[in-house]
């Protein structure tokens, strides 16, 4: 789906041939794919919308209601952020470009488990230095402000327990990046690259 040269228009095209009956669930993994054009692809849905609802000559109320807060659901993703789209988190960016943990990781030149542990929050964001953030952000195709916000949408998905315990399950302590680093199974001289932070 994701093509970074690909003109709006051919966006748009793609998304009506692939979204059959627009929801806001469809909508967001073209807004993931294609934060440049989110707000014309949401206002493309509502006009598809508006067309769905158009060829049905006898709508019940319940059609009505229905078609009220899918519009009403769409507009509210819009005005939460003006002329943004809604933050992902990183797996869900990683995916949209095809990509993943271990090939972004590679690509960065960092272990993978440090990835890993920032897509499940396991790294304290405000412990993550600029030159990390930079270079992520120039690898995803976006500015580190954008990438950092990403990076605190980024959370543990809730797990099935299936074992047995004395006590309730706990998160383990998010570590600092420092920790991290150290912690890694990168050399020497990786771990200093990333500890060495840019002015």
């Amino acid at each position: 789906m994701t093509n970074p040269e690909e003109t709006l228009d051919e966006v748009l095209i793609q998304f009506h041939e692939a979204v059959e009956h627009v929801t806001p669930e469809n909508v967001r993994p073209w807004i993931v794919a294609y934060p440049q054009y989110a707000d014309e692809i949401r206002a493309h849905a509502v006009e598809k919308l508006d067309m769905e609802h158009c060829r049905r000559s006898a709508a019940s109320s319940s059609d009505m209601r229905d078609y009220s807060a899918l519009v009403h659901a769409l507009a509210q993703r819009s005005a939460a952020e003006p002329g943004t789209a809604p933050v992902p988190d990183l797996r869900e960016t990683l995916a949209a470009q095809n990509s993943d943990v271990r090939t972004f990781a590679a690509a960065i030149g960092i272990a993978r488990a440090i990835v890993a542990d920032i897509t499940t929050g396991q790294i304290l964001v405000d412990t993550i230095p600029r030159r990390f953030l930079r270079l992520a952000a120039e690898l995803i195709g976006c500015d580190a402000a954008r990438f950092k916000a990403i990076v605190e949408n980024s959370r543990a998905a809730p797990v099935a327990v299936a074992f047995k315990a004395s006590g309730k399950p706990t998160a383990g302590r998010p570590r600092t990046w420092e920790e991290a680093v150290r912690a890694s199974s990168m050399t020497e001289d990786r771990k200093a690259f990333w500890l060495a932070d840019e002015d």
